[in-house]
């Protein structure tokens, strides 16, 4: 399925709309029924026009000789109709003239009879809508897009259809400006593609997104990034959205302080590529005095060998850990601490700690036990809880406590949370 038409159009079809159908009948004098529907001609248009199609029809096409025979129809051309037909035929014409030109070029020579087409009354309501669209299709290649939705849009009211028109109008408009009015547009497209029983190409998913992003439309974005990952979730997917979401550009600074949940969430996703993933998450795990977590990171880079034998970062960070773990105290008196602490703080500290050792169960069971004293950070402590519990497997649980995050940055990453509750991996 193609993203946007191409400009060959149905130039090509001319022959058969134009010609053939209204010429041809006119000199066959065995079809008397379809001489009599058809318009009359003068003779020296009739002439002409007879001219100008055989030409056109010839193989090879005789283009000099149909281009003089259009001059002569030109001229002779008085009734709309008439005019119609040569316009019909000069673009044609124009369209064997100008194969294999630069498209720029190919528009500007098109445009004229397109146009004279669809401002002549003569011409079927029933071609309007086709040429309306190919008209559309002229203003897209040109950058001209708000004529390309004002196009697009005639052609739809006309009753043109076909399966790339909704999609058509939606980038139209994203490309014009209305980026929010184009992504509307383009889920009905993607909606459309699932009532036919149909799955929306995954490059529709990635420029919604992509453009949301960029005109700083967050929240429709991720929106467009989970409705990618549940039809798309393959790991290297799951990584690159990941990455955009939180790693790059001006996000990296936003969620600097969350970097810790976005490593968790590219383990949760088996989305990991290589040693650097590993040794970045224990050394955000450190930083944020969880010796625990890092440890168990850099054992399981070491154990799956991705992070290699004698890694000097690896190894490095992996004292500090033991370092760490050594200096501090254990799980079990940290969750001692908790239980007796007026408020609680220290049950989320402790969720955290048991959390870096996929000890889940540890983990749910002291983010409760904030919860019930009262939660220094209620948004964090909710969206530890909830990836806890997507984690420990029950889902339902975790997308009822991720949909209490209500801040950002925190809401923005408890979402992207959901996403993996309702669509987890798929296979590549």
């Amino acid at each position: 399925m193609k993203m946007v038409s191409k400009i060959a159009l149905a130039a090509t079809l001319v022959v058969g709309m134009n010609g053939a159908a209204l010429v041809a009948p006119a000199f066959a004098k065995k079809e008397k029924a379809a001489e009599a529907a058809t318009p009359s001609l003068s003779k020296e248009a009739r002439a002409a026009a007879v001219d100008a199609q055989t030409a056109l029809g010839a193989t090879p096409k005789d283009l000099v000789k149909a281009a003089a025979a259009l001059d002569a129809l030109d001229a002779a051309a008085k009734s709309d109709y008439e005019k119609y037909l040569a316009s019909g035929l000069r673009l044609s014409l124009v369209n064997a003239q100008t194969a294999g030109q630069p498209e720029t070029q190919r528009v500007a020579a098109l445009t004229p009879p397109l146009d004279a087409i669809i401002a002549n009354p003569a011409t079927p309501k029933t071609e309007l809508g086709i040429r309306y669209e190919e008209r559309a299709g002229f203003a897209y290649a040109t950058k001209d897009y708000k004529r390309a939705v004002e196009y697009y849009t005639k052609a739809r009211d006309l009753g043109f259809t076909n399966e790339d028109l909704q999609l058509n109008i939606a980038r139209s408009k994203v490309e014009s400006g209305d980026v929010a009015g184009g992504a509307n547009d383009l889920e009905a497209a993607v909606k459309a593609e699932k009532a036919a029983g149909k799955k929306a190409p995954e490059a529709w998913y990635k420029y919604a997104f992509t453009r949301l992003t960029k005109a700083g439309l967050t929240e429709q974005a991720d929106a467009w990034t989970a409705a990618w990952l549940t039809e798309y979730g393959t790991a290297p997917n799951w990584r690159g959205a990941i990455y955009t979401f939180g790693f790059q550009g001006p996000a990296a600074v936003k969620y600097s302080k969350n970097r810790i949940d976005l490593f968790r969430l590219l383990w949760a996703t088996k989305s990991q590529a290589g040693q650097r993933e590993y040794i970045d998450y224990a050394d955000a795990a450190l930083t944020i005095g969880l010796p625990n977590e890092a440890k168990t990171v850099i054992d399981e880079g070491f154990a799956s060998g991705v992070i290699p034998k004698g890694n000097v970062t690896g190894t490095e960070l992996l004292t500090r850990a033991k370092t760490g773990i050594a200096g501090s105290s254990s799980l079990a008196i940290k969750e001692k601490n908790a239980m007796g602490a007026p408020k609680g703080d220290l049950a989320q500290q402790a969720g955290d700690a048991y959390f870096g050792t996929r000890n889940y169960a540890k983990a749910i069971e002291m983010y409760r036990l904030c919860e019930t004293k009262g939660a220094p950070d209620a948004d964090r402590n909710n969206l530890h809880l909830g990836m806890a519990l997507a984690l420990s497997g029950d889902r339902a649980a975790a997308k009822t406590t991720l949909a209490k995050v209500s801040a950002e940055p925190n809401k923005a990453i408890a979402r992207l949370w959901t996403v993996f509750v309702d669509a987890p991996p798929t296979a590549a």
